[in-house]
């Protein structure tokens, strides 16, 4: 296994993308919604690579820091792992959340009232009050503040509103080592947990009629259900002719081409629970990748999409403050400029628009990675008592 694990960052990447677009459909672009979804689900159905996150997280946190509670957890080695947890993921988020409590600060001070597109307002939401929602509302600054904003039922999809999975994650780190206790060294003695939170976690989809559970405890146990599986994952030594399968081009391939061919189709509860654990698959097999010439390793592990992994945090957290402040803050200097957009009906419209949306979003989020991202995980982390043996993870 490799030690850096570039084909999960590269993982990473392409499922931040793909959750921006997936709302971006609602406000970017809202009017060629219908037209998209009748010919394919994949967009509607985006909501489920925020899954792949947590597979991914609790996969890389137990590569990372499988040894570091090897003495037992004390009051002094949980504090600082949650401190370097804290040092990667909080300053960013703070950055956004300050973004759009000075734009509501703004729109209060000169009595603007929030736009959101069409759609949105189809849904009855635009002409709401600065500070009074439908996301950036003042009950729920708190909340989002503290990072709990994702297991209350009232303020979970609210300020930056897809950091709800963040709260979860959070959660899931300050649990990590109890998690880790509980899986203990050996794949085939924690192989209980991850299946008992699969259970747990469909019984609740199949109850909802969906897996995108976006609050409370739903939301939560949808967290650590990906987090436990990739925990476990971690400990598990592939044996060698399974490892020969992973290394094979056409295994990669067809995984991938499964998990798009049924995306493509939606995401009903069993179909979304297949995708699921092909996602498993998918990230078990990625991090056993071994350099080859490779046709899959090519195109998916490359350094064009280990760099979008790189950003791919700076993307989750951007592109709905890009979103909801930028139509916003148009409408508001001129109307005309969105009232023309909306009229807008060609596939090259709609072609420039997501390719713009991507550009806007690389750059940025390009700008924050370098110049806030990294120079803060290293400041803060000077504060670290123990410091990780990887302090460099992109996790």
């Amino acid at each position: 296994m490799r030690q850096e694990l570039p084909t999960l960052t590269s993982m990473r990447g392409f499922a931040a993308l793909i959750v921006a677009f997936f709302h971006a459909r609602l406000v970017l672009f809202p009017q060629w919604r219908g037209s998209i979804a009748s010919s394919t689900q994949f967009l509607e159905v985006g909501f489920i690579w925020v899954d792949l996150f947590f597979i991914l997280s609790g996969f890389v946190m137990m590569h990372v820091y499988r040894n570091y509670f090897d003495g037992g957890t004390t009051q002094g080695n949980w504090r600082s792992f949650i401190w370097l947890r804290f040092s990667r993921i909080y300053p960013l988020f703070l950055a956004t959340v300050l973004v759009l409590v000075l734009w509501e600060s703004f729109k209060h001070v000169n009595n603007v009232s929030f736009y959101g597109g069409p759609l949105l307002g189809a849904w009855g939401i635009n002409g709401i009050s600065a500070f009074e929602g439908p996301f950036n509302r003042g009950d729920a600054l708190l909340a989002n503040l503290f990072l709990v904003q994702g297991i209350s039922t009232h303020s979970s999809l609210t300020w930056n509103f897809p950091a709800w999975s963040l709260s979860v994650e959070w959660l899931s780190y300050i649990l990590f080592p109890l998690i880790a206790a509980m899986l203990g060294k050996s794949a085939k003695r924690g192989f209980w947990l991850p299946l008992l939170m699969i259970l747990v976690f469909f019984s609740m989809a199949s109850q909802l009629g969906t897996v995108d559970l976006t609050n409370g405890l739903n939301a939560l146990f949808r967290a650590l259900c990906g987090f436990s599986i990739g925990m476990w994952m971690s400990l598990i030594v592939l044996p060698s002719v399974v490892k020969r399968f992973a290394n094979n081009d056409i295994t990669m391939f067809a995984i991938v081409a499964g998990i798009l061919y049924l995306l493509h189709q939606g995401a009903a509860v069993q179909q979304a629970m297949i995708v699921y654990l092909l996602f498993a698959v998918l990230v078990l097999f990625g991090a056993n990748q071994v350099e080859r010439r490779s046709l899959f390793l090519a195109v998916f592990d490359n350094r064009a999409t280990r760099f979008l992994g790189d950003i791919s945090y700076s993307v989750y957290l951007w592109h709905a403050v890009v979103l909801l402040v930028g139509v916003d803050a148009i409408h508001y200097i001129n109307p005309d400029i969105t009232n023309w957009w909306y009229a807008q009906t060609s596939a090259s419209a709609l072609i420039g628009a997501m390719v713009g949306f991507a550009v806007v979003m690389i750059a940025l989020s390009s700008l924050t990675y370098y110049g806030l991202e990294r120079p803060m995980l290293k400041w803060l982390r000077h504060f670290s008592k123990k410091p990780s043996q990887l302090e460099s993870v992109k996790a």
